[in-house]
């Protein structure tokens, strides 16, 4: 039903505005049509007669047309009399009448449309598009006519489970998707809080219904397939670049110069990527932040001993500085001066692989790693150590923390090998570890470890461990017990029995001793050597272990114990942790692993004469040829004999079954070093990231082609380069740890000055590669071991297993992702004079553009919005800033699919010649064409500069706030620095930047009216602050933009000061 709209008025101008606000959605440019229907020519009255003149034929509603000629006075009563767009003058005797005109006899035609409103009717320009209309309404294409709203866009409610959301532009409601969660252990059912922020909860992808992701506690996303998206591109076309070098550079430079505790620079172990600050001030530790890099080092040769853990920020304005650094129990943090001595305390053991994640659920993340003497110490968020254990004894060298929950409640246990340990809060609240379960079988290590896997392998909806060839059961406690100290010796029940005695039940063990794990599904449904998984025997959705272990691959069936095959891959040593991804885009997963001279891919399916095995190793690009056919397919019977080939689906063509390659390496110290797999150009085919005791390099997945390789030296010992999103920019990074120190290198290769030590990260300076997660956690990594959040599930999803379209069945590997891409578009451009009132413009301008991510992708910091001038001379130039420079701005955060953000520059008319401002202002965002979007011909839009029309300018400024928890009192002054009074301001507050994230806290209403140049100032106060947070409170006026301004670049301001109800453990 069609609404009247208030009469037309002055105040409707042709200004291009902004009215969208962060996080609002699409903006919308408001430009009345108008080229009103002129009237025709009003007749002529009868001279001296006693009859008024008939009308002309259209009525003129450009300034109060009027009717024929009064007869009876020969003076027309309606000259000068304006009646405003929607009325007409009509003449009685000698009086004049504004009378409301009708859609009737206004005729409207062509490409008008009439508009009835409270005072009467006019003819508009039909609109053709949404942003013609104003901001509480939409264009109706089938009439051409701009209607109110029928809901308000964005906002959104539960039907049953199913989620209504209004659409971006307000025409209607319609269904986005439905709370479906695949993960049997969490229900994701629709919450309302009934102010129109519906969601579907979650505590990861998984959780998720098809193309939608987790985005820190609830689905986002269309929930149908990407339409922004681009084609695979040879990961060779474009060689990575070093992104962060901390550390020494080149043997003679071992120190890293700079950072605390500078002399302890070597790594040698595996790299973590957690969330550990909340950079968006929203008072909360999640994926919306810029993770850290979190390592521990060593000075000269003391690879086990004098150990530093350190954090370095892998995005944002401090990518690749110091975040914190803890040295013998002494904790330098951001900030603090360079120059602090260690402390005494027991060092860590700087090669075993600490682990972190959030131990006991309070929203922050702990760190835990091991010392000297095989203590388990505890750090927080920022590095301050919170308990150390008495010292243990873990069963070999350098072993790896694994963090999950074993019982599916409380906190998180921590597993090293075979053995268990809980954890607690002692009474000042502080963590701990608690009590300790220990295993009597294999402890998991392969020569050096151990490094054990946690999964729920037997079906029972509990988590298993395996170590070596030996998996474990955490037995069940007797009722009411929280610690071992809590069994009185009465108990009968056998688990009750194990859990007061603290040993570990065996659920199987396999043959063969020791080995390091990984756990997927590998194997068909026919449990025999003698028939690996292919299109007529599919993957049969249950674990398998799978056990690198003195030369060998075993798989070893995850329910039984049953070992299924076993193979040498003949490389020498005892082999490095496996890693489990589909290598060669068949469809079926492979296992990689590092010897003492070769890496090797073990395909379990059977090799034929097209598809030859290869035997020895060969050079990084050589190889027997494989022949599979060269036809395109969709599935794998357009491939031909199944048995043979499969259709790679990504890039439809086919492929070999099977694909095992080897390719020279040197590792003659550990033997065991790991690696890490990423299918880095989404082409269906994971690609090898490793370092040997010479290079790091980047192998091809199908055929082992040595697609990049750069000197690092490494002393070796179970550690493995890792690939995440370290800078939160859409794309994936390679993190690693380098060392120059043990000369372990001695090929005629050497390239000692270009041996680095400390922490790289390398990544794709052309955004080539696809996104990943923004988190890896421990070295036993499977995706579904923690959210990407930092959280630990309290029941882990099984990762093998298929969750609305995901299949991850990985191991120490990050979830594919394929093709999507970003698209960044500039919408809107607002044009105004600092010192000036709406509708007038001096020398200097102010330009305010509204710039989003309307892709399927998000897009880190650093990307730059470039200004030029069009002066009429046929060029468009780059305009200059105060020194001469092109005018830019740079995106400091990250954008997420459908961000929206302002940016303002100023600029004089002094900056270039002629000296006046230019007619019209391009912005182009990404003007060095450094994103790869799926569409590059929407970047840039022009604008006219013009004064434009009197409005109203809201500004917000807050002071500094006042806590009286819970309740908090924030300072507020809403200026208007327009030419029209304003009336029912909203100013909504948030708890963190709102264009990252940022919660809704409170809202008021001024009723107002704000005079034009006046000013309201009040106190709000916010109740029921968020307890345990440290916030920074950010206030956004009128964030619905129902009141047009001139520029809706300054609608937000922050409080300058964080405010802390309460602490943070």
């Amino acid at each position: 039903m069609r609404v009247l709209r208030q009469g037309l008025t002055s105040g409707l101008c042709g200004l291009v505005g902004i009215w969208a606000a962060v996080g609002c959605g699409d903006a919308e440019v408001a430009t009345p049509p108008n080229g009103f229907n002129d009237g025709g020519s009003s007749g002529a009255g009868n001279s001296g007669g006693t009859l008024n003149g008939g009308t002309g034929g259209l009525i003129d509603t450009d300034g109060g047309g009027a009717g024929g000629t009064a007869g009876d006075s020969g003076v027309d009563p309606c000259v000068g009399v304006d009646c405003g767009a929607d009325q007409h003058c009509e003449a009685d005797g000698d009086m004049s009448n504004c009378v409301a005109n009708t859609c009737e006899e206004l005729m409207c035609s062509g490409n008008t449309v009439c508009i009835e409103t409270t005072d009467g009717a006019h003819c508009e320009e039909k609109c053709t598009d949404h942003v013609q209309c104003l901001p509480a309404e939409y264009c109706e294409f089938s009439t051409g006519k701009c209607e109110l709203d029928n809901c308000t866009p964005g906002e959104a409610r539960c039907q049953g489970n199913d989620l209504i959301e209004c659409t971006p532009i307000g025409d209607e409601e319609v269904t986005k998707f439905s709370c479906n969660s695949p993960n049997p252990y969490y229900t994701s059912a629709c919450t309302d809080d009934g102010a129109g922020q519906a969601k579907c909860p979650c505590e990861d992808d998984w959780d998720c219904p098809a193309n939608t992701v987790c985005e820190v506690d609830g689905c986002t996303g269309t929930g149908v397939a990407p339409t922004c998206t681009l084609p695979p591109v040879a990961f060779n076309s474009v060689p990575p670049v070093n992104e962060i070098q901390w550390g020494g550079a080149g043997i003679g430079n071992t120190s890293a110069t700079g950072s605390p505790f500078e002399t302890s620079a070597q790594v040698v172990l595996t790299p973590l990527v957690a969330n550990l600050d909340d950079d968006n001030a929203d008072g909360k530790i999640d994926e919306r932040d810029f993770p850290e890099i979190i390592f521990m080092t060593f000075p000269n040769s003391t690879y086990t001993t004098n150990g530093t853990l350190r954090a370095i920020h892998g995005g944002g304005v401090n990518k690749g500085k110091d975040y914190f650094a803890n040295c013998g129990n002494t904790t330098w943090f951001e900030g603090d001066a360079i120059g602090v001595a260690c402390g005494s305390e027991t060092m860590l053991d700087p090669t075993s692989v600490p682990a972190v994640g959030d131990l006991d659920y309070d929203g922050v993340p702990e760190i835990v790693a091991l010392t000297q003497n095989d203590g388990i110490r505890i750090f927080d968020n920022e590095g301050r150590t919170l308990s150390t254990s008495a010292n243990q004894s873990f069963g070999g060298a350098n072993p790896g923390v694994t963090i999950a929950n074993l019982d599916n409640e409380g906190f998180a246990e921590l597993i090293i090998g075979r053995d268990v340990y809980t954890l607690e809060h002692d009474g000042s609240g502080v963590l701990q570890v608690l009590d300790h379960f220990e295993g009597g079988g294999d402890v998991g290590k392969n020569g050096q470890g151990p490094v054990s896997c946690v999964a729920n392998i037997a079906g029972d909806s509990f988590q298993e461990i395996v170590a070596g060839t030996t998996a474990y059961r955490f037995p069940k406690k007797p009722a009411g017990a929280t610690k071992r100290a809590d069994c009185t010796g009465s108990e009968t029940d056998p688990d009750e029995v194990a859990w007061c005695g603290g040993t570990l039940p065996t659920l199987w063990d396999a043959p063969g001793s020791e080995g390091f794990c990984a756990i997927a599904d590998v194997w068909g449904a026919s449990g025999l050597d003698t028939e690996p998984p292919s299109p007529a025997f599919p993957l049969d959705g249950k674990p398998e272990v799978v056990l690198i272990r003195s030369g060998n691959v075993d798989v070893i069936d995850g329910e039984t114990g049953n070992r299924i095959v076993s193979q040498s891959f003949n490389s020498g040593g005892s082999g490095g942790p496996p890693n489990i991804d589909d290598f060669d885009g068949d469809g079926f997963p492979e296992v990689g692993t590092a010897g003492s001279t070769a890496y090797v891919v073990t395909d379990f399916q059977k090799p034929t004469a097209a598809c030859p095995a290869w035997n020895s190793t060969t050079s990084p690009s050589t190889g027997e040829a494989r022949t599979p056919p060269s036809t395109s397919c969709m599935q794998d019977s357009d491939c031909g004999d199944t048995a043979q080939f499969g259709c790679n689906i990504t890039t439809n063509q086919c492929v070999c079954l099977h694909n095992g390659w080897r390719r020279a390496t040197k590792d003659s110290s550990s033997q065991v070093t790991g690696s890490s797999v990423f299918d880095f150009n989404g082409d269906g085919a994971a690609e090898v990231v490793y370092n040997d005791e010479c290079f790091f390099r980047v192998y091809d997945g199908l055929a082992g082609t040595e697609l990049a390789k750069f000197a690092s030296e490494s002393r070796t010992r179970i550690e493995y380069p890792i690939v995440a999103d370290a800078d939160n920019d859409g794309n994936a990074e390679i993190i690693f740890g380098t060392s120059n120190e043990s000369g372990f290198c001695n090929n005629a290769d050497r390239m000692a000055s270009e041996y680095n030590n400390g922490i790289e990260m390398w990544g794709d300076a052309n955004d080539l590669w696809v996104s990943a997660r923004r988190i890896w956690n421990q070295h036993a990594y499977h995706v579904t071991n923690v959210t990407e959040g930092g959280s630990i599930p309290r029941f882990e999803p099984e990762s093998w297993k298929p969750y609305n379209g995901r299949l991850y069945n990985t191991y120490r590997s990050n979830p594919r992702s394929f093709g999507v891409a970003p698209n960044l578009v500039v919408q809107a451009i607002q044009i105004t004079s600092p010192g000036a009132t709406c509708g007038q413009l001096n020398d200097e301008i102010e330009i305010t553009v509204q710039i989003s991510n309307i892709g399927d992708l998000r897009v880190g910091p650093g990307v730059t919005v470039a200004f030029y001038g069009d002066w009429g001379g046929g060029t468009t130039p780059a305009l200059s800033d105060g020194s001469g420079q092109p005018l830019t701005a740079t995106i400091t955060s990250s954008l997420e699919p459908g961000d929206v953000i302002f940016l303002t520059v100023s600029y004089n008319a002094a900056n270039d010649t002629p000296g006046v401002l230019p007619n019209d202002v391009l912005v182009r965002v990404d003007d060095l064409d450094v994103e790869r979007e799926c569409h590059e011909d929407d970047n840039e839009l022009t604008q006219p500069v013009n004064a434009g029309s009197a409005l109203a300018d809201l500004r917000i400024q807050l002071d500094v706030p006042a806590k009286d928890c819970p309740s908090v009192d924030v300072p507020t002054t809403v200026f208007n620095d327009g030419s029209l009074d304003a009336s029912n301001v909203v100013v909504r507050y948030y708890a963190g930047d709102p264009s990252a994230g940022g919660t809704v806290i409170h809202e008021v209403t001024r009723p107002g009216p704000i005079a034009a140049g006046g000013s309201d100032s009040f106190t709000a106060t916010i109740p029921n602050f968020p307890r345990n947070a440290s916030i920074l409170i950010y206030g956004v006026v009128d964030p619905d933009n129902a009141i047009q301004e001139c520029n809706d670049g300054n609608n937000r301001d922050d409080a300058d000061e964080r405010v802390r109800c309460g602490s943070i453990n």
